[in-house]
């Protein structure tokens, strides 16, 4: 009877029309695998974690006052308990997005299925449906957890129905675009770290890029170009601080209309990206269904390719240069993945679109005299040093997997090589996967060092600690690849744990090390404490560990810390190699 009614439904709202058999067999096949309960119960965790530690902050507070003046505050209680709640799942859930729909077309087409499912009278929207409304469908059921929390909450009293209902909109809204960049990505890259690296740097790029341009041509001619609630249109974060701010000073003033938009002008941004993906992947599915070489190649690679097949074979079409290894083998061979796809249009493009809006800030800020300002330059070194950390972070956590499901790592363990060496190898090769934000980091610091805009005793502590910080994200990074099967799962959680080490606000203790480096440079600076910095408010043991990273001693046991947290996860690493071979 239950299954008679659910499915009159389903296919009154067209659901089954619109996915087709994709999204029954996507739910059958979740419902199987062990890492989405993991996921629940991970997501749960920290959940409660993040409510338990808003519920001590906000309730300490209040303390010292009598028990009604202590009831009288519960309303105040609830706004802080929810608005943890919100943000938690509004992030959490454009990360989960973009991590499940990563390699969603990818596995298709190395798994070669793709090319059979386009024989079938299966379209290829349904395919790009079906993929995408599976794993939303995972989103909804982590969101459904904190409704229970949200309810209750609200007993207290100060919460408004319309902020709960908006924040779900938006969370919604927000992780289907995420969702259809990453799902776009997906059918052109067949790495898993890569696609994440891109759709994140991508949805960066789209929430912060006009609010930045906007406020810099402000900034800089004196004039009101556009007002706050049109850029909230398409940028989430926006209208989410716009909501927080309002239902903590108890206004709603212009916001049901400004959120209503936003989610409308999103949804149909999703939807031009599915319709892109769905013209993509019929186009590389039909292209595999043929038998065509290169699906993930470019166009003169498979010309190249196809002629080679079609002419005659002889020495002269046999004939190639070996290239011999150097160095280290598994450093060479990352080396060598990483720089056979250089020649490609769209890096090609990426790094020019990011030479060319480095210079535009560059030069806004020198044309406004802010290039020695102390919160620029910490501004640049810190936006640096985090991508190079999180493609590190990405790189290694795939760096064992991707060779799994390439159904290359048992021969790669057949080779001489032994244990150590495939470890240390991954690690290094992950290390320098981020070599281009390495290389900004790098120049920034020597050349405005060398202006004396960045204090030269800052430079060697910036060194010790960028250093130990990458080797400990790689290992744990590699650590995590060999204990798991798929480069998805491996990804995604450590995208969690790194986002935990990295982000101070994540953390209650100091050990983050974008929050080590804003306190380097403020006290080898001489600045009047790291108030006037990002991330002022992020730990209060800044001064404790200011006062000893200038004299050195806190630094080496960070530094100890790191090493010795990296050797560890080294260690396991090592021993998961051949025991966790499949």
């Amino acid at each position: 009877m239950i299954s008679t009614v659910l499915d009159f439904f389903g296919r009154l709202l067209g659901l089954f029309r619109l996915a087709g058999p994709i999204f029954e067999k996507e739910l059958r096949v979740s419902s199987r695998r062990k890492r989405n309960y993991f996921l629940r119960f991970a997501y749960v965790i920290l959940l409660t974690a993040f409510v338990a530690y808003a519920w001590i902050f906000t309730t300490a507070l209040g303390r010292s006052g009598s028990p009604s003046f202590q009831v009288s505050r519960m309303p105040e209680v609830a706004k802080h308990i929810v608005t943890t709640v919100v943000w938690f799942q509004f992030v959490t859930a454009q990360l989960i997005a973009v991590v499940m729909l990563s390699s969603a077309i990818s596995d298709e087409i190395q798994q070669r299925t793709l090319g059979v499912l386009m024989t079938t009278p299966i379209s290829s929207f349904q395919i790009v449906a079906g993929k995408l409304f599976s794993k939303l469908l995972q989103l909804v059921l982590l969101l459904a957890i904190s409704m229970p929390l949200l309810a209750i909450v609200r007993v207290f009293g100060g919460v408004p129905w319309d902020y709960v209902v908006l924040s779900l909109c938006v969370t919604f809204t927000a992780a289907i675009f995420t969702g259809s960049v990453s799902l776009l990505f997906s059918t052109y890259n067949r790495k898993t770290h890569a696609v994440i690296v891109r759709a994140s740097s991508v949805c960066f790029l789209f929430y912060i890029g006009p609010s930045l341009i906007v406020g810099l041509l402000e900034f800089a001619y004196d004039v009101r170009i556009v007002s706050g609630s049109t850029l909230s249109y398409i940028n989430p974060f926006i209208i989410m601080g716009v909501a927080t701010a309002n239902m903590l000073s108890s206004s709603a003033a212009g916001l049901a209309q400004s959120w209503s938009l936003h989610c409308a002008i999103m949804a149909g941004i999703s939807i031009l990206l599915l319709a892109l993906t769905t013209m993509c992947v019929r186009r590389v599915g039909l292209r595999q269904a043929t038998g065509q070489a290169g699906i993930f190649s470019s166009r003169k690679e498979r010309r190249a390719a196809n002629a080679r097949r079609r002419a005659k074979p002889g020495p002269a079409a046999i004939s190639g240069r070996i290239r011999s290894v150097k160095g280290p083998p598994i450093v060479w061979k990352e080396m060598r993945t990483m720089s056979v796809r250089v020649g490609r249009f769209m890096p090609i493009l990426s790094a020019v679109l990011v030479v060319l809006a480095l210079a535009a800030a560059y030069g806004c800020f020198a044309y406004m005299d802010y290039l020695a300002n102390k919160g620029v330059q910490t501004g640049f070194i810190l936006v640096y040093f985090f991508f190079a950390l999180l493609r590190t972070a990405t790189s290694a956590a795939t760096s064992i997997t991707s060779e799994k499901e390439a159904r290359t790592w048992p021969t790669l363990l057949i080779t001489t090589l032994t244990e150590r060496q495939i470890a240390v190898g991954k690690i290094l090769g992950s290390c320098l996967a981020g070599w281009p934000f390495w290389l900004l980091l790098t120049a920034h610091v020597v050349v405005f060092g060398f202006a004396r805009c960045i204090p030269a005793a800052a430079v060697l502590p910036l060194a010790a600690l960028i250093v130990s910080s990458a080797i400990l994200v790689s290992s744990v990074g590699v650590f995590f690849s060999s204990c798991f099967k798929r480069s998805s799962t491996s990804a995604f959680v450590n995208l969690i744990l790194f986002l935990w080490f990295a982000l101070p606000i994540c953390q209650p203790l100091p050990a983050s090390p974008l929050l080590a480096a804003v306190i380097i440079l403020a006290v080898t600076g001489g600045w009047q404490g790291i108030s006037d910095v990002p991330f002022r408010a992020a730990s209060g043991w800044g001064a404790w560990l200011g006062t000893f990273l200038i004299s050195g001693l806190a630094l080496i046991v960070l530094v100890a810390i790191y090493l010795s947290l990296a050797f560890a996860a080294y260690a396991i690493a090592v021993t998961n190699i051949r025991r966790r071979s499949f």
